[in-house]
């Protein structure tokens, strides 16, 4: 008899640890979603309505069950809080691509906690799903993320032009980037040298 595979596990790293949400995740989720920074570069919106932490918690769940999108929250090692989330969504199987969207709490930014989530998530994409090119996405407006993505080695692809209407009812042009296996591959041996 084959025994059924249980979706909880961790992604670890030095500063943060990812994990599938939980029901229990709900109340830090609302007040960390609350915070206005957050819809100016999300399309989670502004003010925000309490049940929806509910509702994402539950879609997470039975997305994740069917493979379809792996939502993860990200946790600070150094206080076991949630931090933000981190996310493999579009998922298109046959071609082996996806991409990844990503936000953070306010008072967790700039400690590199967001790099690290998404070399892990990247890790994840490449090594245990077998996936080949992962798209990660922002606003042109958003520098910091902009310097992040490059970081990972992505490759600019060209910007789609009000591609995100963002939380606060704005519209935002956006910078497409991509990596792909081989490159992830390439950058990770380069970095081990």
């Amino acid at each position: 008899m084959e025994r059924k595979k249980k979706h909880n596990f961790e992604l670890n790293g030095e500063k943060v640890f990812l994990r599938p949400w939980k029901t229990s995740d709900e109340r830090a989720l609302k007040k960390l979603v609350s915070d206005k920074s957050i819809a100016k570069f999300t399309s989670i919106p502004f003010p925000y309505n309490p049940k929806l932490a509910k509702e994402y918690i539950q879609r997470s769940a039975k997305k994740l069950k069917k493979k379809d999108e792996f939502h993860f929250g990200i946790f600070s090692k150094e206080t076991g809080e949630l931090a933000g989330n981190i996310s493999i969504i579009r998922t298109e199987w046959k071609h082996k691509k996806v991409e990844i969207g990503y936000w953070l709490g306010k008072k967790f930014r700039k400690k590199g906690l967001m790099a690290e989530a998404v070399q892990l998530m990247l890790e994840f994409a490449f090594k245990k799903l077998k996936l080949n090119r992962v798209k990660i996405c922002c606003s042109t407006k958003n520098k910091t993320s902009k310097k992040l993505i490059e970081k990972t080695g992505a490759k600019y692809e060209g910007t789609e032009r009000e591609a995100l209407v963002n939380g606060l009812d704005k519209k935002h042009d956006t910078l497409v980037y991509s990596i792909l296996a081989k490159e992830y591959k390439k950058k990770k041996e380069g970095t081990k040298k």
